[in-house]
């Protein structure tokens, strides 16, 4: 696993982007034994299950649309080959579970030595001081986060093996850490992920009046938090891109409304989606006259230069979510598709609240960042973050039903 993690720093240019991952995944494949594994893993042959019909969607919906061969099949792709980085990521955790902590060790130091490759040359050519960070906080989020986080994660597990609580306390620190420089979607992750395991320490179970219970304080402490995260942005950093976010907000402290405006794509794509949704508009759908294009500026309120300049080019319709592309890309199949491997996603999240492993505080990350790209992420994740989440998730609830059946 630690070629594995090496291998998210380096990536080839052949028309689309090859990672170094993904050879070693491979290579990985012709050396382990992994045809048993959807046989073992119950989960595993459900989410390959979910996978094959998403593929089967993609095939139906081009051969409707006319899409082009090359469009088609770079779409089919990111299953297909997220498929086989599972099935290798399964395959290694299940003969060492602590593997997990390899891979996020080698990821660390690969992407703090070489970056990360997924964002390319992205300001490779900026010297790394905090001057340069508190002027543009995005520096933070290309250049330090993607090695930060796995490290933090480490930090969280070493914490938690001794309790709990101290490896909640580190989560909540990282979580305060990120927001402070802008990166807010990790933060809000690290953030549920230290209640959770506040929750989990106080003994809560996945019952309906303890969902209740834990939604309603999960909730205030949420909202608390982020009066607390609007007050220091427009403090002490109106001037970053989540400032000038929130100040253009009619309410900045409705944290739905911030939402919304940073993913705007969700009050788009659904009315695409409506328009066609037996088969769908076909792989990297194009507006062909640019008007979903033109709602999204609209919604923005971007001005009448960037609205003219929508002709002038290709545009596609937005949709930035892997649920926003699975249901406007390839109609109501892949919605069944999709809504299938949520289903089952969720399933193992609500197992996972019943583990007892030093390795849940970096499971719980992993499954809330699942989420979070499933909602507002696009399909890519699929192959880059989607195969070491869900392998973890596999292998360490799979644990805990073994467990029920032996005490059956």
């Amino acid at each position: 696993m630690a070629l594995f993690g090496v291998g998210w720093a380096v990536s080839f240019d052949l028309g689309v982007r090859l990672y170094g991952a993904e050879i070693v995944s491979v290579f990985g494949l012709m050396l382990v034994q992994w045809k048993r594994l959807p046989a073992q893993y119950p989960m595993l042959k459900k989410i390959i299950s979910a996978y094959a019909l998403w593929v089967l969607a993609i095939g139906l919906s081009d051969l409707v649309n006319g899409t082009a061969l090359f469009d088609s099949a770079r779409h089919m792709a990111t299953p297909i080959i997220g498929t086989a980085l599972l099935v290798f990521v399964v395959a290694a955790f299940s003969r060492k579970p602590t593997a997990i902590l390899t891979f996020l060790a080698a990821t660390a130091i690969a992407k703090a030595l070489f970056g990360d490759a997924a964002y390319g040359e992205t300001f490779s050519d900026q010297a790394l001081t905090w001057t340069n960070i508190n002027a543009d906080t995005n520096i933070f989020k290309v250049r330090l986060a993607p090695s930060l986080t796995p490290a933090l994660l480490i930090l969280a597990c070493w914490a938690g093996s001794r309790s709990l609580l101290r490896g909640s306390l580190v989560l909540f620190i990282a979580s305060i850490g990120y927001f402070a420089m802008d990166a807010r979607s990790h933060g809000l992750i690290f953030f549920f992920s230290a209640t959770s395991l506040v929750f989990i320490h106080i003994g809560f179970k996945p019952r309906v009046n303890q969902i209740i219970v834990a939604g309603l304080l999960g909730s205030c402490v949420g909202y608390v938090s982020y009066i607390g995260y609007v007050e220091y942005t427009l403090a002490y950093n109106p001037n970053g891109h989540n400032g000038k976010q929130l100040l253009r907000l009619e309410n900045p402290y409705n944290p739905l409304e911030l939402l919304l405006t940073g993913r705007l794509e969700w009050l788009v794509w659904p009315i695409a989606f409506a328009e066609r949704p037996l088969f769908g508009w076909g792989s990297w759908a194009e507006d062909p006259d640019g008007r979903f294009t033109f709602l999204k500026l609209a919604l923005l309120n971007t001005g009448t230069s960037a609205i003219n300049a929508v002709d002038a080019k290709v545009n596609y319709i937005p949709v930035h979510s892997l649920i926003g592309a699975a249901f406007v890309w390839s109609g109501l199949l892949g919605l069944f598709a999709i809504v299938w491997f949520l289903r089952v996603v969720l399933a193992m999240g609500r197992r996972l609240l019943l583990a007892k492993s030093y390795l849940l505080p970096a499971a719980i990350f992993l499954f809330y960042m699942l989420i979070w790209h499933f909602l507002f992420s696009p399909p890519q994740h699929v192959r880059l973050s989607f195969p070491v989440a869900l392998g973890s998730l596999i292998v360490l609830t799979s644990q805990i039903v073994d467990q029920r059946r032996i005490r059956g």
